[in-house]
């Protein structure tokens, strides 16, 4: 009997453990947007992206409303593909909230630059959950 109680016991352990497992974000994926880099790219000129001071870019973490206001504070991991096209990292702090978010920005370096650290972008969504960041001064 005793025996039994303790394998009942670890099968709810471990159910529970299962449960929370998959039902709480994990802290890679705490993004409001679940699109993958590949979904986010469809439809993109990435050449062009970028072009005017807006980019289209895949939140990869953190969370923010319909739009927002932030800070850029760095630019990583800009090493370009074969066809030029550059995945800059940048982490933003949102102004209204100081959280953080960090966006993956797919465009070519050679045809629109990079963000800028202190740079102020503006932050929205579209009707397909894409996020749009758009500088406030060229």
């Amino acid at each position: 009997m005793h025996k039994k109680l303790i394998g009942i016991g670890l099968t709810v352990v471990i159910a529970l453990t299962l449960v929370l497992f998959v039902t709480l974000p994990s802290e890679n994926n705490t993004a409001g947007n679940s699109l993958t880099q590949e979904e986010v790219e469809s439809g993109l000129n990435l050449q062009e992206n970028g072009e005017s001071g807006t980019y289209t870019v895949n939140l990869i973490s953190g969370n923010f409303g319909q739009e927002s206001k932030g800070k850029v504070l760095n630019d990583t991991d800009c090493t370009p593909d074969e066809e030029g096209i550059s995945r800059c990292h940048n982490d933003i702090e949102l102004v209204d909230s100081n959280k953080k978010i960090t966006i993956v920005n797919p465009h070519n370096m050679k045809n629109n630059r990079c963000l800028r650290p202190g740079e102020t972008v503006h932050l929205s969504r579209n009707q397909d959950g894409k996020v749009t960041v758009k500088l406030m001064e060229l």
